[in-house]
């Protein structure tokens, strides 16, 4: 049974999204098992561009059964929203394609709210992602299953008195307000509700039956609760460990692979050793676009951290590499890469030579220019993985494939 499952392996926006979409066309079964509305994969298809935040990114191609796992946290409304804008793209999104795991917590308006006032600090999407798993570990949350059963609206009320008791910080308005929208939210859950049922009898089904099984992961390693850099992380488990907590089966994954961006950024606070505050970083953010597909927001660019790496590595067992956006870095004379920090933090440069050309859309290994080989293969021997596939560009068919992603 070929099984796959696809990490980012730094801080998320590696380019998860049209790998994914390149080995769903493959696939049965694509599993989305962490997070919510706060990650955001964008596929290419030639002139037209879709964007999901929820939806495995599977649904593009339309050939797999796309799965969101227990592990995530899913917002009634916005998943809706999501589904009507992937239909206007014309994507077909129908029950026996797409569905929602009933052991899922819901996030709630009232998530978003807390969001708001109590992690400013964090520098979260404010898509209430940390309340709504925070209710989940403290077993006051609500699952998907409330939905099947019809005592949704119930939940909500019974939610909202708790946390008006809970929370002083809560304005009263602002409870108010949210118990007046209950009958919408409701009405969007009903709506929904044929896309709900327990997954883990049908995955479980699926590995009995060799099917082709794809995980993938939302955001990167390092935002990882546990992994991560601690407390400027999201609230679920980013590493290969949430692939099991949240779908409920256990696989042996064939293939481990790790999607590595040709340089490092980041999204919101918390420590980055290799960010540039100069010229070089505006460079980088411009040549790769990087603004962030959920929120819009300016990333935080750097160089490479191979170090940091190397910790991504060991956590994942990663066995397959994905390199992506290597043509951004055409046009610098030097590339640094970091290989070690000092004792005060500090990154541990080791200097490479850059390149000129433009290598925007290359699919062929041995045409790239000599230095932009030879940085590709010093990350691959200082990391010990392969890097079985170069991304030189957005569209889907802008990849050198070195060694074979799929399984025979």
């Amino acid at each position: 049974m070929p099984a796959y499952v696809v990490m980012g392996a730094q801080w998320g926006d590696e380019g998860k999204g049209k790998i994914v979409d390149v080995l769903a066309e493959e696939m049965d079964f694509v599993v989305r098992f962490q997070g919510g509305a706060n990650a955001g994969h964008t596929v290419i298809h030639g002139d037209t561009k879709y964007v999901t935040h929820l939806i495995p990114s599977g649904i593009i191609s339309g050939n797999s059964i796309n799965i969101i796992g227990n592990g995530c946290v899913v917002n009634p409304t916005a998943l809706y929203e999501e589904m009507e804008k992937l239909r206007q793209q014309g994507i077909t999104i129908s029950p026996d394609k797409f569905i929602v795991s009933s052991a899922a917590h819901m996030v709630l308006p009232i998530h978003q709210y807390l969001d708001r006032v109590l992690n400013e600090k964090i520098g979260t999407t404010v898509r209430g992602i940390g309340p709504a798993y925070t209710d989940k570990v403290q077993r006051t949350g609500i699952r998907w299953e409330r939905a099947c059963d019809g005592s949704s609206e119930e939940a909500y009320r019974e939610h909202l008195d708790f946390v008006e008791k809970v929370y002083a910080i809560v304005e009263k308005e602002e409870i108010k307000v949210l118990r007046n929208d209950i009958p919408e939210l409701v009405k969007t859950v009903e709506r929904l509700k044929p896309f709900v049922q327990d997954v883990r009898p049908l995955l479980a089904q699926a590995v009995k039956e060799n099917s082709k099984i794809l995980f993938e992961g939302a955001q990167g390693t390092f935002l990882d609760i546990d992994h991560g850099t601690y407390p400027f992380v999201t609230s679920s488990n980013t590493s290969i460990g949430g692939a099991y907590t949240g779908s409920g089966v256990f696989l042996n994954f064939d293939k481990r692979v790790a999607i590595v961006k040709s340089y490092t950024t980041r999204v919101g606070e918390g420590p980055f050793p290799t960010e540039l505050f100069d010229e070089t970083g505006e460079t980088l953010r411009r040549n790769g676009n990087e603004y962030g597909a959920t929120t819009g927001r300016p990333r935080r660019c750097g160089w490479l951290d191979l170090a940091l790496l190397k910790q991504s590595c060991i956590i994942n067992g990663f066995n397959y590499i994905v390199f992506s956006k290597v043509s951004c870095l055409s046009g610098f004379e030097t590339l640094k890469v970091a290989v070690d920090y000092a004792s005060d933090g500090s990154p541990v440069y080791q200097e490479l030579p850059g390149w000129e050309e433009d290598i925007l859309g290359y699919t062929d290994y041995d045409a790239l220019p000599e230095n932009c080989r030879r940085y590709i293969e010093f990350v691959e021997d200082f990391l010990g993985v392969s890097i079985g596939i170069v991304s030189t560009g957005p569209d889907r068919d802008h990849i050198i494939e070195r060694h074979p992603i799929f399984i025979s």
